[in-house]
């Protein structure tokens, strides 16, 4: 007899008998949980105290999906507008616009400088932030724009918090 036949047959033996049934039902109780737990789950766009935890749940929020973080820029109390993206489980900077470059804007030599209607915008700058550490300011006025809905950290937050805006995995139920 082949070798390769003899070595298949024990495991033949082992899957088939009076055992098989409860194999067969526990693959499957396996397979439906790995199903359930990924529908349960669900991304969440948060802004965290970090000293508090007081947590701010914006929404859900998917892969490749943005949302905009509004701000009057400290020094110069002009607007500044990011525009994040969520992306490989973290938040990516895609864009900055504002009207002047104050201190702070601007990263040397990422993304593409172009300048629309008085705006300066810096496009496609693929900075990695992961979760976005940000004090919240009174003059700054820090604003999450989210699916056209509009979060003033200010009203959730003490003045000069520290929060952290990021992605968690949330349950459904």
């Amino acid at each position: 007899m082949n070798n390769a036949l003899q070595s298949a047959r024990p495991i033949e033996k082992k899957f088939s008998g009076p055992g098989r049934p409860f194999f067969l039902f526990a693959a499957i109780l396996i397979i439906i949980a790995f199903i359930a737990w990924g529908a349960a789950n669900r991304d969440v766009l948060v802004v965290r105290d970090s000293k508090t935890g007081h947590t701010l749940e914006i929404g859900p929020i998917s892969e490749g999906e943005t949302f905009e973080l509004h701000f009057m820029h400290s020094v110069d109390h002009l607007p500044v507008q990011d525009l994040l993206v969520y992306r490989n489980e973290g938040l990516v900077l895609d864009q900055t616009r504002c009207l002047s470059f104050g201190a702070g804007l601007g990263y040397t030599g990422q993304g593409k400088l172009k300048g629309e209607n008085g705006w300066n915008i810096i496009d496609n700058m693929n900075r990695q932030v992961g979760t976005l550490p940000l004090r919240v300011g009174t003059i700054a006025n820090h604003r999450i724009i989210y699916r056209g809905e509009e979060f003033r950290l200010a009203q959730y937050f003490a003045p000069k918090s520290l929060v952290l805006i990021g992605v968690e995995h949330k349950w459904r139920f």
